[in-house]
């Protein structure tokens, strides 16, 4: 079982990595999606490791170091517990457990079946999915300096 760590990373992935340090780490993905920039935001790409149900976001503005992590995997731990498949009232309650402060939710849901929402924790760099009223996926980042505007990289050890 993998524990996240907000604002640092993953086990052994943190924030910060270059894409080679990445590779050395967790090999080749599954797949690489190029995504185009636009006149906010330079060009990203995001490593899909499929097995992992693991995915790694680089941006060419942040100089393609690792700028987030997504996971739906069941076997990952927040806070020593396996949020992935609880219903949105049971995450909600352990974000306040954690003390994690207000989350700003948004329904994503397009004109399908499923009904899609993410609450999002600017404060703590956190989105958590939701299809269906269960997490589907947990998205976290390095914390980010509004003041300074800039990221804030974890400490290298």
């Amino acid at each position: 079982m993998q524990e996240i760590t907000l604002g640092q990373g993953f086990g052994q992935l943190t924030f910060g990595m270059s894409r080679d340090e990445v590779k050395k780490l967790m090999g080749e993905p599954s797949e690489i999606e190029m995504i185009d920039g636009d006149e906010e935001s330079g060009a990203m790409e995001a490593w899909h490791y499929d097995e992992e149900e693991l995915s790694l976001s680089f941006e060419e503005d942040g100089e393609w170091k690792l700028l987030s992590i997504t996971t739906a995997s069941p076997d990952v731990m927040f806070e020593g517990i396996d949020l992935i498949g609880l219903s949105q009232g049971e995450v909600m309650e352990q974000m306040e457990v954690f003390n994690l402060g207000e989350f700003e939710m948004e329904d994503l849901s397009d004109d399908g079946s499923a009904k899609e929402m993410v609450a999002t924790n600017n404060d703590f760099s956190l989105n958590l999915f939701f299809e269906n009223d269960l997490l589907a996926e947990i998205q976290w980042g390095p914390f980010f300096d509004d003041e300074e505007g800039e990221v804030i990289w974890p400490e290298e050890e």
